[in-house]
């Protein structure tokens, strides 16, 4: 590890807007009235809204990577404070984290909406995609790996976003932060008619997830669900094991090099 590795830089908010903007998301700033309730550990946000949407994004500049870190003893995605300060703002909201930024999307279509989805559900998919992706890669460095294993009836595919990253904060003392999140899917090769249910293992390094009764799609396809990731790099493995009708079947999975998706999520 060279010593600029080491070396902690905190994002400035001129350089978010700007990654944002070449993304083709740009922000405009907006008065921050009715706002009031949204400040985090003494943080005011800076709000923007998403040119040619009523989207809002909401960006608090910490001033250090550990000063953001605090947040984590404080809030979570969906505890009551985090609830009761952004649902009010958005029924949909979104929380990141990129270094010493924490983000906040708020996309204003309501749940009504979302289930029609027509023209602002597709908008809506574009930009939670397009941000969320920004956030991982552009902001954290990130990237995604694909795991895929099959076997004569099954094949399982895995997508693990993760990144990790070393720091030194502002008072220099070292630290590392890394997250990672995977999406698992499970097609049955042959007439999904045919099977009445499943039960599964997938196992990876670090955990395992399993399911009983599960059922098939129509076309095939069962989402196995998503959570953080049993493996960490690209040389880990998965193994999966699933029974059905009285059958079974166990491999492995191993990573994609072209990191090529090919099951619907």
């Amino acid at each position: 590890m060279i010593k600029e590795e080491l070396e902690y830089h905190p994002l400035t908010l001129n350089e978010v807007t700007k990654l944002f903007a070449q993304k083709g998301l740009k922000l405009e700033a907006v008065a921050g009235e009715g706002f009031e309730d949204t400040v985090l550990l003494g943080i005011e946000p800076e709000i923007f809204r998403i040119h040619g949407s009523e989207d809002l994004v909401l960006i608090y500049p910490f001033s250090s990577h550990r000063e953001r870190e605090q947040l984590a003893g404080h809030y979570w995605r969906l505890n009551d404070e985090m609830i009761a300060m952004f649902l009010p703002h958005s029924q949909l909201f979104q929380t990141l984290a990129a270094k010493n930024m924490f983000i906040v999307y708020c996309p204003l279509l309501d749940i009504e909406s979302l289930k029609t989805m027509g023209p602002d559900y597709a908008s809506y998919v574009h930009r939670s995609k397009a941000i969320r992706e920004l956030v991982l890669r552009d902001l954290n460095g990130g990237k995604t790996l694909v795991f895929r294993g099959e076997g004569q009836y099954w094949m399982v595919e895995v997508v693990l976003d993760c990144f990790g990253q070393f720091y030194k904060d502002d008072h220099g003392v070292l630290g590392y932060e890394s997250w990672s999140e995977a999406s698992a899917v499970a097609k049955y090769k042959g007439d999904p008619s045919q099977v009445e249910s499943f039960n599964y293992t997938l196992e990876g390094n670090y955990g395992s997830i399993s399911g009983t009764q599960h059922t098939l799609g129509p076309d095939g396809f069962a989402r196995l669900g998503r959570g953080s990731g049993l493996v960490k790099k690209a040389e880990d493995k998965h193994s999966f094991s699933i029974q059905w009708n009285g059958q079974a079947e166990a491999f492995d999975l191993e990573v994609d090099p072209f990191g090529m998706i090919r099951l619907p999520y």
